[in-house]
């Protein structure tokens, strides 16, 4: 008797699952206005939000450019002359260490 019910009820639950997507199936399409109104307000969407977050977006990128090419020029001479010493300072223990080896 249990069999039978869950057979029952099994069968009328897939009628229904066939129903709702028979029914989604038949579902009208958007007609050309609709289609066209949804577009509209993407294209205005994409124009008044989107595209100025991206403009933001270049518009930094441009600026840290900038503060890395200027901060580059800045600390060139800098480190240029940081190696000449440091290169100096291992050659000058270099030739102190021969020295006191020799003798």
């Amino acid at each position: 008797m249990k069999v039978l019910a869950m057979a029952m009820l099994l069968l009328c639950l897939s009628h229904l699952e066939g129903a709702v997507v028979r029914r989604e199936a038949e579902a009208p399409a958007p007609n050309l206005l609709e289609l066209y109104t949804h577009y509209i307000q993407r294209l205005s969407d994409v124009l008044t939000k989107e595209l100025p977050e991206k403009m933001k977006a270049e518009e930094i990128k441009t600026q840290a450019k900038v503060y890395l090419e200027q901060a580059n020029e800045q600390f060139a001479p800098i480190a240029k002359q940081l190696h000449n010493n440091l290169v100096e300072l291992f050659t000058q223990l270099v030739e102190t260490g021969k020295k006191a080896t020799e003798q």
